[in-house]
């Protein structure tokens, strides 16, 4: 077995890759398993901010009624599936949903058990509100690249939006306020005179009315594509949103109608919602509203400080938007981070904030919460460090939070759908380290994040749950968080940048992941895998294999990385790790097609059971400067699988034993 290599120059052996849409074999969504079988599932409820009768609350498991006893526990008799999704409703609650993976569930001895949750329950002038990230439905919603399937097609637009806006619905069709950055102009036809930006964003007007259909009440429209068909564009998407009845703020014809905030009564209470760009912009016309031009908000200090003490002055609890800071960093701008915490500093009850594309970290600044990025929301980036995102709701009481939860999405096949397994994980890790940094605690609650102002959470432990190939991947236990770890471990050092490598998040309803490229070989998902329901199943139709992100891996600064998992095959085989890089200065697209692949470990394989795959990779410093993705290439199998693949960018010199991954605070992105 030969493990490592250092990759210089043309001392490794170079394999010439084409990843266009003709070589990439789609991937089946059949997975193969024996006919389901009914389980018996169980978990256990409590209530928050308040006494609920359980007699008088409604839960199911995949739509199957559950009963709830007097003391919180429930019980199900659900058929065997690969998510759980649990709901909870009643008079004296607001709505409550949690959906697990089918590895999340399974408990020792073949037991099967939802991780306990919390519901919150309804108090005077108490509401709920649910907050989206960045959202469009336009380009390659329509317009595939590689050949994939559209997903909005003219002849059932409606429906097709429809679809796209289902699998998180439910998590907000309840909320007394839903709310999406619209990150896009809104026109039923082609709009001409764009400004000179690299990139500029257009949705069929029909978006308004499937969003409205699904329950979202405001959207902000303060960001850097609201003004991407100047004048005529901007009153296409007001008239669109005015006619499916959605409110709207954060722009105008002019600046003082931009600064304006959408008024809404909610529960009793008076919000003030308010939408800021946080930048003017280099293309001409630039992008915020000005005395006699249109455009976004402009997020100055001067403006965000003026409107939001303007509408606390009027009795209305202000709410602010703002669309800022770097893309694809891990944290806000200090500029970005300033104006936000001015915004609470004056007033706001709440700060959202979106435009990086990734997650960042959240604070309670004086008592009021900041979230400095939530993401994306519906979006149709293939940048694998941008699928793992969240949603967040809050339930406030008047001006004052009460409760705040992270819920962790995935955006897959473009759609958000909520998170289970690797990306559940890859999700909350990040979101709570870089929340621990500005000394803010969040706990895990039904495999979301809460927080609980005034009550600090107590911290979750990440603790090895898999070994092989002196490798321990770290976890949070979801059913106990916070309990002490079984096993002792070093703790995280790396970060996985696959976060998906379990399969047990490849689809969602008719969703179905396409980060993959697959070469020489069709795909489907066969059960049980290793770790897990599920694993990837490759039969051969060529003379080898070939399995890799279908994009690079933005630059990570690491030099060293480790791409790990478990193989299982009936014959003798090879199994090779190759390297491919973005050369600098390269397009990437042409890169994909054109950059060598260099190896840097292979391994023979006995034919024996699920097998362990370790390769070690250091790259010399001007290549640990380009973006990079890993290759695994399988020869001489006919049928192969694989499982718990990880791509660890490594923080720093690990042990020479276990080093275990986990996270790294390197930015990701585009």
């Amino acid at each position: 077995m030969r493990h490592g290599g250092k990759v210089f120059g043309s001392t490794a052996a170079a394999l010439a890759l084409t990843f266009g849409a003709a070589q990439c074999a789609p991937f089946a969504a059949t997975t193969v398993a024996a006919e389901a079988a009914s389980q018996t599932v169980t978990g256990r409820l409590a209530v928050v901010g308040g006494t609920v009768d359980p007699a008088t609350l409604d839960a199911r498991i995949n739509g199957a009624p559950a009963s709830i006893a007097a003391d919180g526990t429930i019980v199900a008799t659900v058929p065997d599936a690969d998510q759980y999704q649990l709901s909870i409703t009643g008079p004296g609650i607001f709505d409550a949903v949690f959906t697990f993976g089918a590895a999340e569930v399974a408990r020792p001895g073949g037991a099967h058990a939802l991780p306990p949750v919390e519901l919150v329950a309804r108090a005077p002038g108490r509401v709920e509100m649910f907050f989206g990230g960045d959202t469009m439905l336009g380009r390659r919603f329509e317009e595939p690249i590689w050949g994939e399937r559209a997903l909005i097609r003219p002849e059932s637009r409606a429906a097709d939006m429809a679809a796209l806006i289902a699998p998180m619905r439910p998590y907000f069709a309840g909320s007394d306020l839903a709310s999406l950055n619209l990150e896009t102009v809104l026109a039923a036809g082609e709009l001409a005179n764009a400004p000179d930006k690299s990139v500029v964003f257009h949705t069929h007007s029909d978006a308004a009315q499937a969003l409205a259909d699904a329950g979202i009440d405001y959207v902000s429209l303060g960001n850097n594509h609201v003004y991407d068909y100047v004048e005529p564009g901007l009153a296409a998407t007001t008239a669109a949103l005015d006619r499916a009845k959605i409110a709207w703020s954060g722009a105008g014809p002019n600046e003082a109608e931009a600064l304006k905030a959408a008024r809404i009564a909610v529960g009793g209470n008076l919000y003030a919602m308010l939408g800021f760009v946080g930048w003017k912009g280099t293309a001409q016309p630039n992008q915020v509203a000005e005395a006699k031009k249109g455009g976004a908000a402009f997020g100055s200090d001067e403006n965000i400080a003026a409107a939001v003490a303007r509408e606390a002055k009027a009795g209305h609890a202000p709410i602010v938007q703002y669309h800022g800071s770097s893309e694809y960093s891990a944290r806000p701008t200090a500029i970005s981070e300033r104006r936000m915490k001015l915004a609470i500093d004056r007033g706001a009850a709440l700060v959202v904030s979106h435009h990086p594309h990734v997650a960042h970290g959240l604070e309670l600044h004086k008592g009021r919460l900041i979230a400095y990025s939530l993401g994306n929301y519906l979006f149709d980036q293939y940048f694998p460090e941008t699928h793992a995102a969240f949603a967040l709701k809050v339930w406030m009481d008047g001006d004052t939070l009460f409760r705040a939860e992270i819920v962790p999405i995935q955006i897959l096949d473009y759609r958000p759908v909520p998170a289970v397994g690797d990306m559940r994980q890859a999700a909350l890790r990040r979101i709570i380290d870089l929340s621990a940094e500005r000394g803010t605690a969040i706990g895990i609650v039904g495999g979301h994040g809460v927080i609980v102002p005034g009550a600090p959470a107590t911290a979750p432990r990440l603790c090895p749950a898999t070994a092989g190939s002196r490798l321990a991947i770290y976890r949070y236990d979801l059913h106990a968080p916070s309990a002490p770890c079984a096993a002792a471990g070093a703790g995280p050092a790396g970060r996985d940048l696959l976060m998906r490598g379990d399969f047990e998040a490849m689809r969602h309803g008719d969703a179905s992941d396409r980060s993959w490229a697959i070469l020489g070989a069709n795909a489907d998902l066969i059960a049980p895998g290793h770790g897990g329901r599920q694993a990837l199943r490759l039969r051969a139709d060529g003379a080898s294999m070939v399995l890799a992100p279908k994009t690079f891996f933005r630059a990570t600064g690491a030099r060293r990385y480790t791409l790990s998992g478990w193989v299982r095959t009936g014959d003798k085989a090879e199994i090779e790790a190759l390297v491919q890089q973005q050369p600098k200065g390269s397009n990437r697209l042409r890169a994909l097609e054109t950059a060598p692949a260099r190896g840097f470990g292979s391994t023979r394989l006995s034919g024996m059971g699920w097998q362990p795959f370790r390769f070690d990779l250091e790259l010399g410093t001007d290549a640990a400067a380009l973006p990079l993705r890993p290759l695994l290439r399988i020869r001489d199998a006919k049928e192969v699988m694989l499982d718990d693949i990880a791509f660890i960018a490594w923080e720093a010199e690990g042990p020479e034993g276990e080093t275990p991954p986990g996270r790294s605070h390197a930015e990701a992105g585009e």
